[in-house]
C-alpha cells in the first residue's frame, strides 16, 4: 500500500534504524497495519539486534525463522529465477509480531550483498503488494542511481537529521540540488533528539523551510532496551506513558510520526480515487 524510506547521507549518525524500529512496532500496535521493515545498509544488524531478544523468557517477541541468511539474498534468488509472488516475501524474514516482520540480510560477503542489493527495488515493489506498510532503512549518497530510484518510488522520503549546524547545512543543500527528495512527501527527523538544544523543532523547521519536522529524543532506557532486542517491548511497555513519565516524550514523539504517516498514506490514496 505505502513505501516509507529513511534515508541519510551516511556521513552523521542519526539514530535512523531506531527511529525506524519505534515507528514501525508503533503503526502495527496502534494500526494494526500489516508492517515489513527493510534493512538495505551491508553489515549493520542494528534493526535485527532492536528486535533479537537475548533472552525470550519474558519477551513479547514472537519465535520466528531464526536464520537470516536467506532473508535478502533469498528472494533475490528467486527474482532471478523468476519464481516471486508477493507471498513470497514472508517466507524470509523475520517475524516479530504477526503484524510486523524484518527483511534484512547477514553472514554474506561485500562481494554477494553487491550482487543481491541490485534487485532491492523489486523486492520493495513486491513487498508493498503484500504489505500495508514498508519502512525501509537507506543510506548512502543520493548521487547514487539506486537510491534515487528507491527515494522516487517511495510514498513518504523521511530524510534523518541531527541538531548540528553542519548536518542541517548538508541536507539544505542535498534537497536544493536533488528534486528526488521533493517530488514526494517528505518528512524530517531530528534524531537523538535534546529538548534544550536551541536547534528545537521550531528552529530547525524555519531554517531548513520544512513544516513536516519531527524529533525523536533520546531515551536512556530505550537505548539500553534496543541493543538487547527490547524495541518493541519498550513501545508497548510504555505505550500509555504520559508526561512527566520520564519515557512519555519519546512514546508521544514515536506516536506523532506514526499517525502523521498514515494521515498522509490516506490522504494520498484519497487524491488517487
Amino acid at each position: 500500500m505505502a513505501i516509507i524510506t529513511y534515508w541519510n547521507d551516511g556521513k552523521t549518525e542519526t539514530g535512523q534504524s531506531m527511529t525506524i524500529a519505534c515507528v514501525a512496532t508503533a503503526i502495527a500496535l496502534n494500526y494494526n497495519y500489516k508492517v515489513l521493515m527493510i534493512n538495505t545498509k551491508y553489515n549493520d544488524e542494528s534493526l535485527q539486534d532492536a528486535f533479537e531478544p537475548r533472552n525470550n523468557v519474558n519477551s513479547l517477541f514472537t519465535k520466528g525463522k531464526m536464520d537470516l541468511a536467506t532473508g535478502i539474498s533469498g528472494i533475490a534468488k528467486a527474482i532471478m529465477s523468476n519464481k516471486t509472488s508477493p507471498e513470497i516475501i514472508t517466507n524470509y524474514t523475520k517475524i516479530i509480531w504477526k503484524n510486523l516482520e524484518l527483511l534484512t540480510e547477514k553472514n554474506v560477503t561485500k562481494e554477494d550483498y553487491e550482487k543481491y542489493i541490485k534487485y532491492i527495488k523489486e523486492i520493495i515493489k513486491l513487498a508493498n503488494r503484500y504489505y500495508d506498510v514498508v519502512l525501509v532503512d537507506l543510506e548512502g549518497s543520493i548521487q547514487n542511481a539506486e537510491i534515487k530510484q528507491i527515494l522516487n518510488m517511495s510514498n513518504i522520503n523521511v530524510v534523518t537529521v541531527t541538531q548540528n549546524i553542519n548536518v542541517l547545512d548538508r541536507f539544505k543543500k542535498t534537497k536544493k540540488e536533488n528534486s528526488v527528495l521533493t517530488e514526494n512527501d517528505l518528512f524530517v527527523t531530528i534524531g537523538k533528539y535534546d529538548e534544550k538544544s536551541k536547534y528545537s523543532v521550531k528552529n530547525v523547521s524555519k531554517y531548513i523551510n520544512e513544516k513536516m519536522v519531527f524529533d525523536m529524543p533520546y531515551n536512556t532506557m530505550f537505548s539500553m532496551d534496543a541493543p538487547e532486542g527490547k524495541a518493541a517491548d519498550f513501545i508497548v511497555n510504555f505505550r500509555r506513558a504520559k508526561a512527566p513519565h520520564i519515557n512519555a516524550p519519546l512514546i508521544l514523539s514515536v506516536n506523532r510520526q506514526a499517525e502523521q504517516i498514515i494521515n498522509t498514506i490516506k490522504e494520498q490514496q484519497r487524491k488517487i480515487y
